[in-house]
């Protein structure tokens, strides 16, 4: 799992975790959200909280970049990688496209907590923290200030989900041979179908929400071409049990030889 620097607070500790304190240094920051409620209210909220943190909004990558351009200092950009998703989009597919637009400026995602492989690819992307929407304001501030300082923030839950997703990925099966193009985590779903788990079960073990279970189970029917988890699970197996029969076959051809 890559490294993600200093040791990574949970929201609990995050809340007193030691820093400036309020008024003894300004710190810059950009927010980018597409949308304009969770923008204004977030980036007010954050100025009242603690007023030597100046919040510049921009409503779009090129707003931010034109604003990041001007050269006024800016400390930290939290991005709400979510709004910039278009409809029926990769969350993960738009987070990898704002890694590195920032430059050297260091990047705060924020995220809902039901895409449970985002705190993963952003800690691989160098993304400095991830800061879930369930904290509240004064969480929110110490994670900014903490990045700004040069930390890293992921809270315990995301920190939790990295590892569960890290072993999920040690103890995946290998892909069908059958040529159905799964990844490391619909092989981990396929895995728990076979065993006769219900979503809700393989949600719990692999430490993601219940629609995401059912995102992937969706994904690996349509990948192999099935109507139900029980063929899916069948045709899974397919593959192996005809290439164990050609080798059976094989083998006694030899012994006729």
């Amino acid at each position: 799992m890559a490294s993600i620097g200093k040791a990574a607070p949970s929201p609990r500790s995050a809340a007193h975790a030691p820093g400036p304190v309020s008024g003894h240094r300004g710190i810059a920051a950009l927010l980018l959200d597409e949308t304009p409620l969770t923008r204004e209210c977030l980036s007010a909220g954050l100025s009242l909280r603690d007023p030597s943190l100046q919040v510049r909004t921009a409503a779009s990558l090129d707003e931010a970049k034109a604003i990041l351009a001007t050269g006024t200092p800016t400390a930290v950009v939290l991005c709400n990688v979510v709004s910039l998703t278009p409809p029926g989009g990769s969350v993960l597919a738009t987070l990898r496209g704002l890694a590195g637009a920032f430059g050297g400026t260091p990047l705060v995602v924020l995220s809902d907590g039901e895409e449970a492989d985002l705190p993963l690819e952003a800690s691989r992307l160098g993304v400095r923290g991830c800061l879930p929407t369930s904290v509240g304001l004064a969480v929110a501030r110490e994670a900014v200030r903490l990045v700004a300082g040069g930390g890293t923030f992921f809270p315990s839950p995301f920190l939790n989900r990295l590892l569960q997703h890290r072993e999920a990925m040690e103890d995946d099966p290998p892909a069908p041979s059958g040529g159905a193009a799964l990844t490391a985590r619909q092989r981990g779903v396929l895995q728990r179908l076979r065993e006769g788990k219900s979503n809700r079960v393989i949600a719990q073990e692999l430490g993601i929400s219940e629609n995401t279970a059912k995102v992937h189970v969706r994904g690996i029917l349509r990948a192999l071409g099935a109507a139900n988890r029980a063929e899916a699970v069948r045709k899974s197996w397919q593959p192996a049990e005809a290439a164990a029969q050609e080798a059976f076959t094989r083998d006694r051809s030899r012994d006729w030889e």
